[in-house]
């Protein structure tokens, strides 16, 4: 079992096509297709948890296979948390470069090794963002090699 964790940053405008389009263009670079099941936590601010987005991201996350675990997190929480995204506007707000990335590493914390697998990726229209963030999956090994 692989464990992923998915950080959502998002606008109250955000609809499921939002996320969506973030969903594409981040499994696309995380090659996920492969045999491994996948354990997903999807993690938002708690002050987005009981709006009409997130909503819209609950009922467009019925559709993923597999087991998702919710998760919040305060922006206190988030705040300071390095990210390799650095937005002047969000690092005024909330303390920190990417709501997403660092959702998914706060996320991701209590996993050895873990780091972000996806850097933020932003909808086609520009409401939602997503990260992800996991442990590497090992490379297969070739018989009398040293990794």
């Amino acid at each position: 079992m692989r464990y992923l964790f998915a950080g959502w940053g998002f606008q109250a405008g955000a609809l499921a096509e939002s996320f969506e389009s973030c969903w594409t263009q981040a499994v696309q670079t995380l090659d996920c297709a492969g045999s491994v099941p996948c354990r997903w936590t999807f993690a938002l601010l708690a002050t987005r948890s009981q709006t009409c987005a997130a909503r819209a991201l609950q009922d467009w996350a019925n559709q993923i296979r597999g087991p998702i675990d919710w998760k919040t997190w305060t922006e206190d929480a988030i705040a300071r948390v390095a990210t390799p995204s650095r937005s002047a506007r969000l690092q005024q707000r909330f303390a920190t470069g990417s709501v997403a990335e660092a959702l998914a590493l706060r996320a991701s914390s209590a996993l050895p090794h873990a780091r972000l697998l996806v850097l933020r990726t932003v909808s086609e229209d520009r409401r939602a963002t997503l990260a992800i963030a996991g442990v590497t999956p090992p490379t297969s090994l070739i018989p009398g090699v040293m990794p």
